[in-house]
This record gives C-alpha cells, structure tokens and sequence, in this order.
C-alpha cells in the first residue's frame, strides 16, 4: 500500500484520479461466484482439451463467456458475471459431452463384445447431454412461460381447495346419514314424524347442493339435518323403549301362557283388571282338598310341582303371584272367608317348600265372590287361583 501510495505521487493528477479508482475497486472487489469457479475450473480440466479437438466452436464460445464473466465479476456485476458462467459452463459440457462421446463410439468400434458396458456409457453421455439440453432450457424460459406456470399453480391450489370443501362437506352430509339412520334404529318416523320428517327433507337438500357444487350451504343443511335427526331420536327414544317393553311383556306373556296350558288338572285364561294384566291358573279346589278341609290333602301335592317349575324360570321371575281361594257362596260369609284364606295360604306354602320366593307370592281369600258357576255346576265355584300379574 505504501509503495501504491508513492506511484500516485509521481503521476499525473488524472492518472492519478484514475490509478487510486482502480485501486479503489481492485480493495473492494466482490467474491467471486461460485459458477466463474466451477467453469474456472472445468476449464483446467483434461476433459477440457479433448473437448476443444472435438468441439472447438462451442470451446471458443465458452472461452469467451468464461472472459466476459471474469469481466464482470472484476467489475463488481455478479448478476452478469453468474449468467454468462452459467452459459460458458453449458456450452463447455456440451462440448466435453460430444467428446466423450465421440470417445463411446470408439470404444463400441473396439470392444464390441462389451455392448453392455459401452451402452451403459452411452446411457451416461445421453444423461448428461439431457442435463445440459435442461439447463439451457431454463436460462432461456421465457417470463410467458413462468406466468403459465403461476397460472398452472394457482388453478392446482383451487382444485385442492375444492377438493377439501367437497370432502368436508361429503363428512358432514355423511354424519347426517347416520344420525337419521339410528333415529329409524328406535322408529322415530313413527314416534318422532315432525323431527323425523324434517331431518330426511334437509338431508335430501343437501344432497342436492352438494351435487351442484354449493358446499357451504350443504354443510349448513347437514348440519341442520343431523340435529333434527338426534332431536327425533331424544323424542321417540323413551316411547320406543316402553313399546319395546310392552312388546317384549307380551310376547313373555303368550309364552308363559302356553306353557302354563301343558300342566294337567288346570285351566288358564288372560285377562286385564285396570291397567293390569293377568293370566290365570285355575285349579278346583277338590284336586287338592278334601271336602271343607284347608290343608292338601297328602298325595295332592304333586300337582304344584309343575307350576312352582313354572314359576321359578328365569324368564318369568319379576312377575308377582297372587294365590287366591274361592268358594261356594253357600255359608256364613266370614266361615268362606276364613276357608279360602287357609286355603291359598296353604298353597303358597306348599309352592315355597318347592322353591318358590315368598316376596313374589300374595295369599288372599275372597270368599263366596266372583261365582263362575251355578246349579249344579257351583262346584267349580271352590277353586284356587295362581295369578301372574303384568303390565
């Protein structure tokens, strides 16, 4: 720097002005691009002289680009100086790549039992050839050409959002679907026709705007169409499970009757007492008793096993049983009274001796009450009724 600073002193003012500029921009000279180096080096290259025999126009042109961006970069325009390296470097492989082949054609010419390996070899030349063929490409694109390119992206970025939107809206329209098919799961169109009616008709709605591509209103009408659907399900729910129940009472009910109707010695028949519903087992009271006695009769028993069986299923446990006893009108009230009560409880004791639970069973008497028979008939009026009780 000293010695820079003597020279100036002994030039003239403008070669001066003009040393110190040059200088100036020698000091604060830019680093320089990575692609000069890369085509620098490229340059140096043994491939390089091979090219130049091959190719000595191309290895001209990139002479004269690797020049022009060595310019440029001593004169601080990196931009320049990076393109045209870029071109020295293209039109330099393109060269080096047109040697190398010349030099796979050689080698096929020479060792023709090779094949594999010299196609190979041209596989790689071809490669690099498309590699520059693309790199020339894209320096030359056109700013047309990048706007088809934004163009292409924005339109993918629509279809991508329309394809969400659809989907979104296929989900909900789809959790609509299923709300309305657990409201049919308890009846609702049945118990629930408003609500149910209403879910169906605004699920058919948004069917229809999805097909026309208005998928902010099907979402808003699946939504719709769901909540009616669950508030259709919450209606009809409670009136399909007491249905459910009576169904399954009755259905209970004809199956205990028809097995009730298997045991010998006794008749059964259904009725309603209010909103009670009863079957009831009738047996005379002369199967089990002797003349105006209130205990069985040993031996008569054996008749209960059947219906103490009965009563015992599983199936049949949370129905309460009455044991009521009857008699002929003919007497003191109180005596008959007395006699049926004696009776029935005789009866219960004997169906809890067979296992039967005391909680479920009731013994009442009533009498000479509820006459089913006169005449000569009035026998059948001394009987013992087992009653099940249902609703």
């Amino acid at each position: 720097m000293i010695k820079i600073t003597r020279a100036l002193s002994i030039l003239s003012p403008a070669a001066a002005l003009l040393l110190g500029l040059l200088v100036s921009q020698g000091c604060a000279l830019k680093p320089k691009p990575s692609e000069l180096e890369a085509l620098e080096k490229l340059r140096a290259s043994p491939s390089a002289a091979a090219a130049a025999k091959r190719a000595p126009a191309l290895v001209k042109s990139s002479d004269e680009l690797l020049k022009r961006s060595q310019d440029k970069w001593h004169s601080s325009d990196l931009d320049e100086s990076t393109d045209a390296a870029l071109m020295g470097q293209a039109k330099l492989k393109h060269a080096i790549a047109l040697a190398d082949q010349d030099a796979a054609k050689a080698r096929v010419a020479k060792a023709e039992d090779d094949l594999d390996d010299v196609a190979e070899e041209q596989a790689k030349v071809q490669k690099e050839l498309d590699a520059v063929n693309e790199t020339i490409g894209l320096l030359h694109q056109t700013a047309q050409a990048k706007e088809e390119q934004k163009s292409l992206e924005a339109q993918m970025e629509a279809d991508r959002k329309t394809a969400t939107d659809k989907a979104e809206t296929a989900d909900k329209i789809s959790a609509a679907e299923l709300a309305l098919k657990t409201a049919d799961t308890v009846q609702a169109s049945s118990y629930a026709k408003a609500e149910y009616t209403a879910a169906a008709d605004t699920l058919a709605r948004a069917q229809a705007e999805l097909q026309q591509g208005s998928f902010r209103a099907a979402q808003m009408s699946a939504d719709i169409a769901r909540k009616k659907a669950e508030e259709a399900v919450a209606t009809a729910q409670p009136i399909y499970a007491e249905k459910t129940k009576a169904d399954d009472n009755r259905a209970r009910a004809d199956t205990l009757t028809r097995e009730a109707s298997t045991i010998a010695g006794v008749e059964v028949r259904r009725d309603a007492r209010g909103a009670l519903q009863r079957i009831v087992l009738t047996i005379p009271a002369e199967q089990l008793f002797t003349k105006k006695q209130s205990v069985i009769t040993p031996g008569r028993e054996a008749m209960l096993d059947p219906i103490a069986t009965l009563m015992k299923k599983k199936e049949y446990l949370n129905y309460p049983v009455q044991i009521v006893g009857f008699a002929d009108p003919h007497g003191s009230s109180s005596s008959l009274l007395a006699l049926t009560l004696a009776r029935a409880q005789s009866v219960q004791t004997a169906l809890m001796s067979r296992g039967v639970d005391s909680k479920r069973v009731m013994a009442t008497g009533q009498g000479g009450a509820e006459q089913i028979a006169s005449g000569k008939d009035r026998n059948r009026n001394n009987r013992i009724e087992i009653i099940f009780l249902y609703q």
